[in-house]
């Protein structure tokens, strides 16, 4: 098999990607491969690449109306990949509220992307990040200081939300695929924000030289290899040390107490994407008690000799429109059908005072953050979650899992 920097990516190669990412479920109708597709030369050649390895593959366009050309670009782009014989969905986005323009489309670019792949059947979802993204990505985070964790950069394969996100090109360079696309006499589209040099990313693109991109390659490397290590030392000690609680709340020993692994319990419990700052995590482990990215640190008492880790109540989102699939405060994803019109998801709150906490073994700072469906301020929907009895199902949506979450092996 020829292969090399000058020459277009051959089948052969791209079945090698795929088998390291593997075990893939068969290649039939009900079990399609996603892809996310812009329309631009990294997701076409994606594309290409897919359809020549998998039959069942389906190719979600992503409309995220941030300029005024992109409805047209986006259906120029269904209509490309019908050609190209890769089946293809739109996804339009709705408008953004104003502030962190860029963080919420991807936000929501991702929650459109999570539930088109659900409702089609697809547990994995390929990307387009190659080599070039990973170099910006690690020289970036290495002038923020950042610690092993990001400088292990973009991953492989993460787990994200209901599905596994793959990215097959990542040690590709971007001039490939674009050769790859030449070869086979395929269009892409150009999108002027890639080299609009008002973005960061766009001048470490533009400027980072052959020698900084080894030099960033060296210290990826070295930085997997840390993470992949703290990886399974985080592991082995929530294995032996840490109690997670379907009600969404945790039990710590104090034997198992260190930053790391408090800090991926926090990011747990409090459903957020990251975890909180090292600086910010020191002095709390100091402390020992406390509150930190929505989350309440605070001696175990009855549960054990250890701390436990609560929601924080005053932190929890405003309440939202009850109806199957959605997700509250980050956490929480609702599965009952046929919900009363006019209902909200919301806090338990004071009607725990009906629980009899110490018979179901759960904190009352837990509980009363529970999910639960209101009317006009009436309760009519009690969770059924772990050991309690309710009508309405709820299950754990955080987006990322506590440990696990990356694949730095593959």
């Amino acid at each position: 098999m020829e292969t090399g920097p000058d020459l277009p990516v051959g089948e052969c190669e791209f079945h090698d990607l795929m088998s390291d990412l593997g075990a893939w479920p068969p290649d039939i109708p009900d079990a399609p491969v996603a892809l996310a597709v812009s329309g631009g030369a990294d997701s076409m050649a994606l594309a290409f690449l897919a359809r020549r390895w998998r039959r069942n593959v389906v190719a979600f366009v992503v409309d995220h109306a941030l300029r005024p050309e992109s409805a047209i670009e986006a259906r120029l782009t269904v209509e490309r990949l019908a050609a190209m014989d890769v089946p293809a969905r739109l996804l339009t986005l709705a408008p953004f509220p104003k502030g962190r323009l860029q963080e919420r489309a991807r936000q929501a670019r991702f929650e459109a992307l999570e539930a088109a792949c659900v409702e089609a059947g697809c547990l994995d979802l390929l990307v387009a990040h190659h080599a070039g993204d990973q170099d910006e990505t690690v020289w970036m985070r290495s002038l923020r200081a950042s610690g092993p964790l990001g400088l292990s950069g973009i991953q492989r394969s993460a787990v994200r939300g209901r599905i596994r996100l793959l990215r097959p090109l990542l040690t590709l360079a971007p001039s490939r695929l674009r050769l790859t696309l030449q070869a086979a006499g395929l269009p892409w589209i150009e999108d002027p924000s890639n080299v609009n040099r008002r973005f960061e990313r766009v001048r470490w693109r533009q400027d980072l030289t052959l020698q900084q991109r080894r030099d960033v390659q060296t210290l990826n490397l070295t930085a997997r290899e840390e993470s992949q290590s703290r990886e399974a030392e985080l592991a082995e000690n929530l294995a032996s040390h840490a109690v997670w609680h379907p009600e969404g709340w945790a039990f710590l020993e104090q034997a198992g107490m260190n930053e790391e692994t408090l800090s991926a319990l926090i990011r747990l419990v409090s459903g957020k994407a990251y975890r909180p700052a090292r600086e910010a995590m020191r002095l709390l482990l100091d402390k020992g008690c406390g509150t930190l990215s929505g989350v309440q640190l605070q001696p175990a008492g009855r549960f054990g000799n250890g701390v436990i880790l609560v929601r924080e109540e005053r932190a929890l989102a405003a309440p939202i429109a009850a109806r199957k699939g959605c997700v509250w405060d980050g956490r929480w994803r609702l599965l009952t059908h046929d919900i009363p019109a006019d209902s909200v998801i919301g806090p338990l709150g004071d009607a725990v005072h009906g629980l009899d906490l110490r018979r179901l073994g759960i904190p009352s700072a837990a509980a009363r953050c529970l999910p639960a469906v209101w009317q006009e301020g009436r309760l009519i929907l009690w969770p059924r979650i772990g050991y309690m009895s309710g009508e309405a199902d709820f299950v754990w949506a955080s987006a990322v899992p506590v440990t696990g979450e990356n694949q730095l092996t593959t």
